[in-house]
């Protein structure tokens, strides 16, 4: 009977990347440059309020966060990740959206 090195099997397959974006309208220009080197498997995660779990669970290699001023569950993620020793270390790259203008009927 023969066996199967499986430690040796692993590291001839291709590392899985994956890059987790949160939030609202994700701008495809960023998600370019962010994956220009190829290799993502793209996750996208709305709401902003279950991304926190989602992160931990799949332990993304990247992190994409699109948000404005405004969103509180936004800032309370980015908080939560940068706390947390487990996620701590994952690159995370935060992009603000521009307010909507108010439209005034003057």
């Amino acid at each position: 009977m023969m066996q199967v090195d499986s430690v040796s099997q692993r590291a001839k397959r291709p590392a899985v990347r994956t890059m987790m974006v949160v939030g609202r309208d994700p701008d495809e220009r960023i998600l370019e440059a962010v994956t220009e080197g190829g290799g993502y498997d793209v996750v996208v995660v709305e709401p902003t309020a279950t991304a926190y779990s989602r992160i931990k669970r799949l332990s993304p290699s990247v992190v994409v966060l699109t948000m404005d001023f405004n969103d509180v569950d936004a800032c309370n993620l980015l908080s939560m990740l940068k706390l947390d020793r487990e996620t701590s270390q994952i690159p995370l790259f935060t992009c603000l959206l521009e307010p909507v203008a108010a439209h005034s009927n003057v």
